[in-house]
């Protein structure tokens, strides 16, 4: 079966190639400006998707069989001040693979965020009504929209905070093990939840779900946890100094986005559907832990 993953060098698509891979699917792997290394039976494409008609002529010449597509402009300030950008990225490219996916009977599945709520009061579930509070928020509820009304043969998953190691920029957890390692300090606030979504379970969770052939819209994330608490965590369970984690509130930085004060996720749809166990903090820190020493060569 053939597969192509957008966003193959972001920290959740690289580690969807990789599963996928191991798995035996013919892959195709998209990225632009960071180029994913050679992985046995993975086939790299380059393209900008900003260009919607090359989108199209690309996903011709492969004829995928099923399409992933997690690429985003994911930074959510970068998003506010470079609207145009975010808007081509997150929305148009989407609309065009979209298309594509309807035109060519290709299953879809669309990587989602907890950003489409406006964190008042956490735990959402699927069928709760979404409210974004900043532009990239927006752009990944229109996208959702989107995909949902161009084709019944389709998945939305929604996840929070995705981390973990791996390509991709570099993500809360990734930065809390680096500074802690080296005996820096880090700062984490007391006042934003969340439900931080380890990417190597992540990607378990969506082969599954393509495995499984479902359809709708399921909510993949961790336990809510607020960032100060995870940082913790992370600390105790790779043996840093958990001093080291220095507690402050939102009025402490300045975003150029506003962020939701709890946008973590009710998972109970997912849980009682697939096996891959993405929703335990323990458990999911035990393996970023193992993938950490595995890097180290230890």
């Amino acid at each position: 079966m053939r597969i192509l993953v957008t966003g193959g060098s972001s920290t959740p698509g690289y580690k969807l190639v990789l599963k996928l891979a191991e798995r035996g699917y013919d892959v195709y792997a998209q990225y632009y400006s960071h180029e994913i290394p050679e992985i046995p039976g993975v086939r790299r494409v380059r393209l900008d998707l900003r260009d919607s008609d090359k989108i199209i002529d690309v996903l011709g010449d492969i004829k995928p069989s099923i399409i992933i597509h997690t690429a985003a402009v994911g930074d959510v300030d970068l998003c506010e001040t470079n609207r145009d950008f975010a808007w081509r990225v997150n929305v148009e490219a989407t609309k065009a693979i979209s298309r594509f996916a309807s035109r060519n009977r290709s299953f879809l599945v669309y990587l989602s965020t907890d950003y489409v709520f406006d964190g008042e009061r956490g735990m959402y579930r699927e069928e709760d009504t979404p409210n974004p509070v900043n532009y990239y928020g927006l752009t990944k509820l229109v996208a959702e929209g989107i995909v949902a009304s161009s084709t019944e043969d389709h998945v939305i998953v929604r996840a929070s905070h995705i981390y973990g190691f791996g390509m991709g920029r570099v993500n809360f957890a990734r930065h809390v093990v680096e500074s802690l390692s080296k005996g820096q300090p880090v700062r984490a606030l007391v006042d934003q939840w969340l439900s931080p979504t380890l990417n190597t379970l992540l990607a378990e969770a969506i082969v599954e779900i393509v495995e499984k052939g479902l359809r709708g819209l399921f909510h993949i994330a961790g336990e809510r946890v607020s960032r100060y608490d995870f940082a913790r965590a992370i600390a105790r369970r790779f043996g840093f100094k958990e001093d080291l984690i220095e507690p402050i509130t939102s009025r402490d930085i300045v975003f150029k986005a506003r962020r939701p004060r709890d946008s973590s996720l009710n998972t109970e749809k997912a849980k009682q559907l697939l096996k891959t166990p993405f929703h335990s903090l323990d458990h999911s820190l035990e393996i970023l832990y193992r993938e950490w020493l595995s890097a180290r060569g230890v």
